[in-house]
């Protein structure tokens, strides 16, 4: 289905790619028009927007979705498959394909710990729970049974993980996918730049023993949602963001003294 949140094989759909799209840049690392899509498209691999064996569209028309000029796309597309997260296949069935997942590494969330403000931070926590209330209120009322096996696959595969590359991006796919749920494109573009900024901070070595606790909250909040009851549903939500959010606030406030303690 053209509307599904990275399925995995075949292509990628159009509104994948416009998902890919509405990721913001981060970082001062994303000066130029080409890394600011290379970033927006790695980005989007590690939500789980664009998926390892899915082509990518021709460049002309992904180009144009992601309003650049192909030149700019092709340079994009090097600095990627450099990495390891897309290769270019010729002849029949020929084109570029999502072949990786970017890693998780601590000194990569420890440098993006390091970019915020606590109050900034606190900040971006409190949207993100919010956010997600809100689309699980509305997912309550408004989801239909293929949103609900979407969102049941997702916390299935989220509770079979391991890796913390697969325990991301699932958790990520699954908080974008209560925007589709709730049918509505502007909450889902919020759930995935919200998700672009807040993703890369998760799944490291001090969340190994959370995972329990993310998949009985899922289960419960999806439990809420097939049930229709909104109220719950939100506030589970928002609790589970709230728990995610003050394990990220100690890892900042723990870079923070360890730095204090160690200036070099």
């Amino acid at each position: 289905m053209a509307t599904t949140v990275g399925d995995v094989g075949g292509s990628v759909s159009l509104r994948a790619l416009d998902m890919a799209a509405q990721v913001r840049a981060q970082g001062p690392e994303a000066s130029g028009r080409a890394e600011q899509v290379t970033q927006q498209l790695e980005t989007a691999i590690g939500l789980g927007l664009l998926n390892p064996g899915e082509r990518l569209p021709p460049e002309q028309l992904m180009a144009d979705r992601m309003g650049v000029s192909p030149l700019t796309l092709r340079q994009s597309l090097a600095v990627l498959r450099s990495k390891g997260l897309l290769e270019t296949r010729r002849g029949r069935g020929g084109g570029s394909y999502v072949t990786g997942t970017p890693p998780v590494r601590e000194t990569d969330i420890a440098r993006e710990l390091r970019r915020y403000k606590s109050d900034d931070l606190r900040d971006l926590i409190d949207l993100a729970a919010s956010t997600a209330g809100s689309a699980a209120r509305l997912a309550s009322r408004r989801a239909d049974e293929q949103d609900l096996r979407r969102l049941k696959s997702l916390a299935q595969r989220f509770a079979s993980s391991s890796e913390p590359h697969m325990l991301r991006q699932t958790d990520a796919r699954l908080h974008i996918g209560l925007g589709v749920a709730a049918q509505s494109r502007r909450l889902t573009t919020l759930l995935i730049q919200v998700q672009a900024e807040l993703s890369p901070l998760t799944w490291g070595e001090a969340w190994v023993h959370e995972h329990t606790n993310a998949v009985q909250g899922h289960e419960a909040l999806l439990g809420k949602i097939e049930q229709g009851d909104p109220g719950a549903a939100e506030d589970i939500a928002i609790a589970h963001f709230e728990q995610e959010g003050a394990l990220i606030i100690d890892q900042h406030l723990a870079l923070l003294t360890s730095d204090l303690a160690d200036p070099r």
